[in-house]
């Protein structure tokens, strides 16, 4: 148990380690190792030349020094074989001979003395008796030369035979016992360096083979403190590049590689934050956190196999709230808007149906609704303009909040896409506020229709230069003196091909595209010349034109205005230019400084289809107005209702207290004539009085006129 503990404790120690360390340490014990083999096998390889100098130096030497006895032992009995049979003149020669064989002998025996050690008793015990025998053959050899030396050569023989030889013979045996003796010694020897090298084999074996498996250790090591993280981090990296930023590295290490797997994973929770962020900000509008146009084209996708609708909603008045209290203000309200809009959508809807609410540029909402027919649709903006009958409060200021409603949906064309829907939406809310209604349903166009309104636009510039933009009078009559005061000036389009074209089905059109401009010129041009024209006999008379919103938006459109009256020698005091209260109050304070400007050099200025628009007093008051125009519906059989009378006495009034001229719209009974004549209303304008006419018959009609 202490072992396995203490061994983990240890491995948790080195995975704890820096990876750098490990290395390190593990690639220094491997030097470590290798540098023991290598000092091992120079020890190993010093000892067997220690024992090969040994051999050399010793034991073969001494084993060739008893050879050398031997031989000289053997050179000396033969020496003295001829001695003993020699005559007296050749014994002379023989003499040295044998007394250098002895010497060699002695010399040799002590020689093998020196090199002897205590460590080998046999050899030395051999080696004495060697020196005993030489001893003993000596004594005998002196003898044996006196009685040679006597010529008692038979004597001589004799005891050379019986004790001489005896002791050379037995120098002789001890010396090839030694001989033996010696052999052994050195095959000994050579079994303890065989020994000796086996031992140093194994050990270089032990060593080579520790080194091996530390390597072997260190490769596996590497291969799961680096190879397999690296790994895993070049996996997640793959997961993270394809847009999984879910995908974490596990290496619970505190190594480098732990670090960067740290590393990894932190840039995934980055990556993963900024892609969200990026995606909010893609598909999320920031200020109300509603799906803006991308975030609800996905949505819609996810519900194309569904019948689908669209309300488009546009906030009312919203330029004038920012222009006026501020942008801040502006903000607070479309997020107030927002909220009871969440709260009108979160209401319980029909059975299978889904309602998802965004928000686009400006103050435009939408709901996407899927599953709901156009009377479910209906229900909802009945819900939502309850959610909004109370104020608002921004910023201290309160604020009625007014949706004008455009409605589509897919039930005519079941694939419709939702851009497409969303297109016709946006042209049902210009259609609401063109009528000055609500809530306006698109109205599907055929492709014939379609290409004949592009066709019509892109030949209107031409009409205008052509002359096919003709202007057509009607005359505006005094309600107390029965006068013709002047006349409004009516836009229609002579086509070659087409005939009289209405001005419904190219004014909306070009006001959307922006090139009502060309209308509005063409008709100041006609007005202009025909004030000039009436300067002398009619200087009373005056012309009123139609301007648009983008005209009294546009800062030069005074300049040309002075500019085209100068060039007819037009009196501006003649000229009246007729704004729609709708248009104006998009943007009122945008066109002021163009009004101001109007106003200074004479023209007169009126106020069109007034009480269909949402203009405050404050506004009415700021405004460089004369005229208030009434529409035709608060007219039309005004005589048959008490409440339609009060209105009008109550529009009436206020144009008055204003100091503005007040012209009503759209008489056709003289009942109608004879109830606004008695509510003190000034001037009045339709078919009672007289039809629209063209040019010609309108000069007719005014030099007809009592001067």
């Amino acid at each position: 148990m202490f072992n396995s503990s203490l061994a983990l404790r240890l491995a948790s120690e080195w995975r704890a380690m820096r990876l750098s360390v490990r290395l390190a340490l593990g690639f220094g014990a491997l030097t470590l190792l290798m540098l023991v083999v290598v000092l091992l096998a120079m020890l190993q390889f010093g000892q067997l030349a220690g024992y090969s100098a040994q051999m050399m130096e010793r034991d073969v030497q001494r084993l060739l020094q008893v050879q050398d006895i031997r031989r000289h032992a053997d050179s000396h009995g033969n020496v003295m074989a001829r001695l003993l049979t020699a005559q007296r003149a050749d014994r002379e020669a023989i003499y040295p001979l044998i007394d250098a064989e002895n010497v060699r002998i002695g010399q040799l025996i002590d020689t093998l003395s020196l090199s002897l050690s205590l460590e080998d008793p046999v050899a030395v015990q051999m080696l004495a008796r060697m020196a005993e025998r030489l001893r003993q053959y000596r004594e005998v050899f002196s003898e044996v030369a006196v009685w040679i030396e006597s010529d008692e050569v038979a004597q001589a023989r004799m005891m050379f035979n019986d004790a001489a030889e005896p002791a050379l013979r037995a120098l002789l045996e001890t010396a090839n016992a030694l001989f033996v003796h010696e052999q052994a010694v050195l095959r000994q020897h050579q079994g303890e360096s065989q020994e000796t090298i086996r031992t140093a084999q194994w050990s270089l074996g032990a060593v080579a083979l520790g080194a091996l498996a530390l390597a072997a250790f260190l490769a596996w090591n590497t291969t799961t403190s680096v190879a397999r993280p690296l790994a895993r981090v070049a996996l997640a990296a793959r997961r993270i590049a394809d847009g999984d930023y879910a995908a974490r590295v596990s290496i619970p290490s505190r190594d480098e590689l732990g670090n960067v797997a740290q590393a990894m994973n932190a840039m995934a929770t980055a990556v993963a934050a900024r892609e969200s962020e990026i995606e909010y900000l893609a598909y999320v509008d920031r200020l109300t956190d509603l799906p803006n146009r991308n975030g609800l084209r996905q949505i819609a996708r996810r519900l194309a196999p569904r019948r689908m609708g669209l309300v488009l909603m546009d906030v009312a008045r919203l330029r004038t709230v920012n222009e006026v209290l501020g942008f801040e203000t502006g903000d607070i309200l479309l997020t107030q808007i927002a909220d009871r809009l969440r709260v009108a959508s979160a209401a319980v809807g029909p059975a299978g149906s889904t309602r998802v609410l965004g928000r686009m540029a400006g103050g435009v909402f939408v709901m996407v609704c899927a599953e709901m027919d156009r009377h479910d649709m209906e229900r909802e903006i009945e819900r939502i303009d309850h959610m909004l009958a109370e104020p608002l409060e921004c910023d201290g200021q309160v604020v009625d909040a007014q949706l004008v409603y455009g409605l589509a949906d897919s039930l005519d064309q079941p694939a419709l896409a939702f851009d497409a829907l969303m297109q016709q939406a946006e042209l049902a809310v210009g259609d609401a506020k063109q009528r000055k209604h609500a809530l306006a349903w698109h109205v599907p166009l055929n492709a014939q229709a379609r290409a004949g309104q592009l066709s019509l636009l892109s030949s209107l510039r031409g009409a205008a230069v052509s002359g096919e933009l003709e202007m057509w009078l009607q005359p505006k009559q005094s309600l107390r003196t029965a006068a013709v005061l002047g006349m409004e000036a009516l836009v229609r389009w002579r086509h070659p091909q087409h005939g009289f074209v209405s001005p419904a089905e190219f004014i909306p059109f070009a006001e959307r595209t922006g090139h009502i401009g060309v209308v509005t010129r063409a008709m100041l041009d006609a007005a202009l010349r025909l004030l000039a024209d009436w300067q002398q006999h009619r200087p009373a008379m005056h012309i009123a034109v139609n301007v648009s919103a983008h005209d009294v938006q546009d800062a030069t459109f005074a300049s040309r205005v002075a500019q085209m009256a100068l060039l007819h020698k037009a009196p501006l005091h003649g000229l009246r230019l007729e704004i729609t209260e709708s248009s104006l109050m998009d943007d009122a304070d945008g066109a002021m400084p163009v009004l101001n400007a109007l106003r200074a050099m004479g023209v007169h200025l009126s106020i069109d289809d007034f009480g269909t628009g949402y203009s405050s007093m404050a506004y009415l008051k700021k405004l460089p107005v004369d005229e208030l125009k009434i529409d035709r519906s608060f007219v039309a059989r005004a005589d048959l209702d008490p409440d339609a009378q009060a209105l009008l006495r109550t529009i009436v009034d206020l144009g008055h207290s204003l100091n503005m001229l007040v012209t009503a719209e759209g008489v056709e009974r003289e009942q109608e004539r004879d109830l606004l004549k008695s509510l003190g209303c000034d001037q009045a304008q339709g078919y009672l009085i007289a039809r629209p006419m063209a040019l010609a018959d309108a000069k007719a009609y005014v030099a007809g006129l009592p001067v």
